[in-house]
């Protein structure tokens, strides 16, 4: 599982590469965002705008299996989770990710990141409404695949990364086939990806330069 995502890209570095055409929310220099906090997504209205706007990580209820992270092959056979990704499909950008490993009583965080720069996670998005019809969330999920090789001696399972062209796909309302859209979430290549492992949480708050040891 993902346990966290750092996004730290300004405004005008998003909204050219995800081609945004309305801004609705956002707030740079995250260094670690976790599960039921605010995040920002890049989701297509009914006008065909491309919106970037503020998504609860987490779809409700925040319990039930798979409601940060869903897994690729799952989602496609849950009736539910098919009926979201026909239509309620967004784009997480991101600028690195966080899995932990323990060993004994040590426990190590893996940041991992693309050496291009930001990147987008395929996600799903919903809107969860009180019984009262009094409040509305506003929540999405990030979608899992295999892990490539430099994530997999930490991890089975990595984000759902896509490039420039998958993500105009993803994003494409008319994208309605579940084979091609699964067909989109393969792991990226392991030779476009950097990892840090991290001796102390403290260093995800680090400025700057990624710290701890590369490989």
């Amino acid at each position: 599982m993902c346990t966290s995502i750092s996004i730290l890209a300004d405004v005008s570095e998003l909204v050219k590469q995800f081609q945004i055409d309305r801004l609705l929310s956002y707030s740079s220099n995250r260094y670690e965002v976790r599960p039921t906090e605010s995040l920002s997504a890049v989701v297509v209205n009914k006008k065909g705008e491309r919106l970037l706007d503020e998504f609860r990580w987490g779809l409700m209820p925040f319990w039930a299996k798979e409601a940060v992270c869903g897994d690729r092959d799952s989602i496609f056979r849950n009736e539910v989770f098919r009926r979201i990704v026909s239509k309620q499909r967004c784009i997480i950008p991101c600028s690195g990710f966080y899995v932990s490993r323990t060993e004994g009583k040590e426990t190590k965080w893996i940041k991992f990141k693309m050496r291009s720069g930001t990147f987008g996670i395929a996600g799903l998005y919903d809107v969860w409404r009180s019984p009262s019809g009094d409040e509305e969330l506003r929540t999405c999920m990030m979608l899992m695949t295999e892990a490539n090789p430099l994530v997999l001696p930490y991890h089975g399972r990595m984000p759902a990364i896509l490039d420039q062209e998958q993500a105009d796909l993803w994003l494409q309302p008319e994208m309605k086939d579940p084979y091609a859209l699964r067909s989109l979430l393969q792991p990226m290549d392991e030779w476009l990806m950097v990892a840090n492992v991290l001796t102390s949480p403290e260093e995800k708050m680090e400025s700057g330069s990624d710290v701890g040891v590369l490989i």
